[in-house]
């Protein structure tokens, strides 16, 4: 009993190393592929015919990465049985309610980040979702539906699923010197995934991504976590976007 015990013990932790570097192999594949982009010629801007195959691009090849690979591994660790991201079920208002604070939280953390770069004269570029929504749509409400929609499918499913499933190990293991080694570890990579959208960017995301892992690890919820993530995107990224758009002439 002593002896399957160690073993399972052991088989744990290879998973907790192995989703681990998975995590830091995705977003380090696209810091690459994006420091190469930005140091390579600049491309010109798609069509507007093109940008509904550009966005449906970027969710399938989202959720193929994140949860494609994190599901195999799950898979592979676990006896062809998936991982429980939810560990609790909890109420739909006490969900809500946690996805109300923590986004109010998380604007006004951005907020200051921001006006610290802003200060120093840092520039930030705009998500190019975001661009792809604007440039395609006409209608303010189209623009908001259909963005919080691709919110959903290309950010907050697919990226907090790799997140919870990396921070989620820890937890099993009943080890919270690991859980938070994954949370710090996730957090960091996560900003520097960002690395397209400027060095303020990296550094907000990257708070983004201690914070969503803090929460995660207090209320072990995947699907708060999905709507914290994809709501925050729609009211810093979005609202934003299109309040400037209507303000010119």
């Amino acid at each position: 009993m002593v002896k399957r015990s160690r073993k399972a013990r052991s088989s744990s932790v290879t998973e907790y190393v192995v989703v681990l570097l998975a995590y830091i192999g995705i977003y380090g594949g696209m810091f690459y592929y994006q420091l190469h982009h930005k140091l390579g010629a600049v491309k010109p801007p798609p069509e507007t015919q093109d940008m509904p195959a550009l966005l449906m691009q970027s969710i399938i090849i989202n959720l193929l990465i994140f949860i494609g690979i994190g599901a195999v591994l799950m898979v592979i660790f676990n006896r062809l049985k998936l991982v429980p991201l939810t560990v609790h079920e909890r109420h739909f208002y006490d969900s809500a309610a946690w996805v109300a604070v923590v986004t109010l939280f998380l604007v006004v953390m951005n907020n200051g980040i921001r006006s610290v770069f802003a200060a120093a004269g840092a520039v930030n570029e705009q998500s190019p979702i975001v661009t792809a929504l604007m440039e395609y749509f006409n209608s303010p409400l189209i623009i908001l539906t259909a963005g919080a929609v691709v919110m959903f499918l290309a950010a907050g499913l697919p990226e907090e699923f790799m997140r919870c499933y990396a921070i989620n190990n820890g937890i099993r293991l009943r080890s919270g010197a690991l859980s938070f080694i994954a949370i710090a570890i996730t957090s960091v990579v996560f900003g520097a995934g960002h690395f397209y959208q400027g060095v303020e960017a990296m550094v907000s995301v990257g708070a983004i991504g201690l914070v969503l892992g803090i929460v995660y690890y207090i209320r072990q919820s995947f699907w708060t976590q999905v709507f914290i993530h994809t709501t925050y995107n729609v009211v810093v990224l979005l609202l934003p976007a299109l309040t400037f758009q209507k303000l010119q002439p």
